[in-house]
Formats: structure tokens, C-alpha cells, sequence
């Protein structure tokens, strides 16, 4: 092959390279999310977790439940599934796939709302809002109880398709995806990925 046609070549292959990003040239520019429509979302979350915390009507069961439904729908809980995983997820079968991906969400949304129900929701703050890369963004937030410190929760969105979704959730310092990895981790290292799902079964029917 001559000079020529090496050069032509990579031009080629450069030019190839470039038309998914010019087929997604308008998604790429939404692609940072906004600051302020990620403290708009958690706001609008929040008054809503307060209104159910508040709401006398409401036995602490249906509380819960009514924290779970609320918080299925700002989450990717399937991405966050997945990321906890890591490594581990390509080494599962489709079946033992969306048999964790079922587990997962129960297990993950009450979790969640059982350290929101905690609180009774006195009071609800954001205390920052940022953009912290390309695609994320983070806001901070506080709810007061009665009793108690403040309650520190921190959630980290992701711009999905020009829409904000949350990808992780740090309570009081604690990262739902960190900490479940490493515990999620440890279990398929010495019991297999079905360890793994009978490990989420038990804690489901625990917390029943």
C-alpha cells in the first residue's frame, strides 16, 4: 500500500468515525444537564416525600408503600442495577438477569423509603445544586425530624435521552451503588449469582 492510499485510508476511517456524532448532534447538545431543572426535580420530589410523611390519614404501611411508588419513578433502578453489578452482570444468564433486575428494585425502593419513613418529614431543604460532569449532575439535600440530626441525602442525576433521572443515591455518606457493589460482590464471589438472588429474596422477605 503507498503513502497515498495509507492517508486515504485513515481519512476514511476518520470520516467514518464521525457520523454517529453527527447523527446525534442535537441530543449532544443536551447532553450536560442543567443545575437548576436537577434542583427543580428534587424539589418537586421532596414536597411530594413531605406530603406523604405528613399526611395524617396515611398508617405507617401505606406511608411506606406510598414512599416506594413515588420513588420508582425518578430512578433508573435497571442502571443502577447494572452498575452495581459491574463485571458480574456479563456473567449472568438472561434469566438470572431480569430475575436481579425484579429483586433489585423491591429491594433497592425499600430500602430507600424505609430511611426516608424515619424522618416523619418536619422539613425539607436543597442545599446545593451543581453540575459535576458531562452528563451529571448532583443535589444536595437535608430533611429535619423531630428527634435526631438532620438527615443528609445526596442524589446524583443523569441527563437520559434529554430527561433527568437519578443514578445514585448517598444517604448520609453511604452510596447505594458503592456500597451495594461491594456487598453484592462478595456474595457471587463465594455463593455464585444465585447466591446472590436468594441473598435478595431473604432480605425482600425481611423487610415485608
Amino acid at each position: 500500500m503507498t503513502a497515498h492510499d495509507q492517508m486515504t485510508r485513515r481519512r476514511l476511517l476518520a470520516a467514518i468515525a464521525t457520523l454517529p456524532m453527527l447523527g446525534s448532534g442535537p441530543r449532544a447538545a443536551r447532553a450536560e444537564p442543567s443545575a437548576e431543572k436537577a434542583r427543580a426535580l428534587i424539589q418537586d420530589l421532596g414536597n411530594q416525600v413531605l406530603e406523604i410523611l405528613r399526611d395524617p390519614s396515611l398508617s405507617n404501611d401505606r406511608k411506606l408503600e406510598r414512599l416506594i411508588d413515588l420513588l420508582e419513578g425518578p430512578i433508573d433502578l435497571d442502571l443502577v442495577a447494572r452498575l452495581i453489578l459491574g463485571r458480574h452482570w456479563r456473567s449472568a444468564s438472561e434469566a438470572q438477569r431480569q430475575e436481579y433486575l425484579e429483586l433489585f428494585r423491591g429491594y433497592a425502593l425499600n430500602f430507600l423509603a424505609s430511611k426516608l419513613h424515619l424522618y416523619r418529614g418536619q422539613s425539607y431543604e436543597i442545599l446545593d445544586a451543581q453540575v459535576i460532569s458531562e452528563r451529571d449532575a448532583l443535589v444536595t439535600t437535608r430533611i429535619l425530624g423531630n428527634q435526631g440530626p438532620p438527615l443528609k441525602v445526596d442524589w446524583r442525576l443523569r441527563d437520559q435521552d434529554g430527561g433527568l433521572m437519578a443514578i445514585d443515591v448517598v444517604v448520609e455518606g453511604v452510596s447505594l451503588i458503592v456500597t451495594q457493589r461491594s456487598e453484592f460482590g462478595s456474595v457471587i464471589e463465594r455463593d455464585g449469582f444465585e447466591g446472590l438472588l436468594a441473598e435478595l429474596r431473604q432480605r425482600i422477605r425481611q423487610a415485608t
